[in-house]
């Protein structure tokens, strides 16, 4: 688990999806959430006035939403904070690597690269700690998921993505599915058909890969229950299908800088895209802490 789990709040059913997978976690895993909600300075350009107008009433809309909570939810909710200027930079500034920021996004329609500046896409792009996109859905959809999900290529990054997957399922006492998907080398190039004998060996490499990640994972974790699934087909597409029902999805990404950070053709940001299921982008700094031995719930 992460020390810190903030929600980017704003009142939006896109936000009110991610509090309520926030708050599900945290009770489970006897933890606690801070909201976060941002006046976007840029709606407000030359009229003082109505920028204080539009934070004075978000500061009440917050904090009535906190006493609701404080009621329903009583130890789950440690902090609020309301904050000017530009959403993604302060956003970002709370995404260290200690801490998770759960941020939700509207069900998508249309193609996918319209929406590739959302602000779960951004946030995915520049955090350094994790960022975890929450799609919006019916509550009875949200509370029948079941399972932890994910990816891993062999990456540094990838190794990381599945400690915090590991440690994710032990502390929500869920089954862990470990996915590997690979495709052959030049297998897209349609004059080329790769030798029977190399696609073998390949099959047998990752099948290698994916075992050593479960033996792993049982030995640190003796108490979750461990799948492995091994696809030959495009990572994006096969983890769609294998977390179409799970609690969390979760994938590592080398974030970019600078102009990279707009190209959204990694594995992660496809995903994010595409919603399946609740998706968590591990980065490179990500912090993976054990769970406190006298944790328990609002506490």
């Amino acid at each position: 688990m992460t020390e810190r789990t903030v929600v980017c709040w704003n009142g939006s059913a896109a936000a009110e999806a991610a509090l309520a997978w926030a708050l599900r976690r945290a009770r489970v895993e006897g933890s606690a959430i801070e909201l976060v909600d941002v006046v976007d300075t840029g709606l407000y350009l030359g009229d003082d006035a109505a920028l204080d107008r539009a934070t004075e009433q978000e500061q009440d809309r917050l904090d009535t939403r906190v006493e609701e909570l404080a009621a329903s939810r009583p130890g789950l909710v440690s902090g609020a904070h309301l904050l000017v200027g530009d959403p993604l930079d302060l956003l970002s500034g709370q995404a260290r690597a200690d801490t998770l920021v759960v941020v939700g996004t509207r069900h998508r329609v249309g193609p996918r690269v319209r929406y590739g500046w959302s602000l779960g896409a951004r946030l995915a792009t520049a955090a350094a700690g994790p960022v975890a996109v929450v799609p919006v859905e019916e509550p009875e959809a949200a509370e029948a998921r079941t399972g932890v999900v994910v990816g891993v290529d062999g990456s540094e990054v990838g190794r990381l993505a599945l400690r915090f997957a590991a440690r994710e399922a032990e502390d929500l006492r869920q089954p862990l599915t470990i996915v590997h998907c690979w495709v052959a080398p030049l297998s897209e190039q349609p004059l080329i058909v790769p030798d029977d004998e190399f696609v073998t060996s390949q099959q047998s490499e990752r099948q290698d890969l994916l075992d050593d990640h479960v033996r792993s994972v049982s030995q640190e974790h003796p108490d979750v229950a461990v799948h492995s699934v091994l696809l030959r087909q495009n990572p994006i597409s096969g983890l769609r299908v294998e977390s179409e029902h799970a609690v969390m999805l979760v994938v590592g990404s080398r974030r970019l800088t600078g102009w990279k950070r707009t190209w959204l053709g990694s594995v992660s940001h496809g995903l994010v895209l595409d919603l399946a299921a609740p998706t968590v982008v591990v980065g490179q700094d990500t912090q993976v802490y054990a769970t406190p031995p006298a944790a328990t719930l609002g506490a």
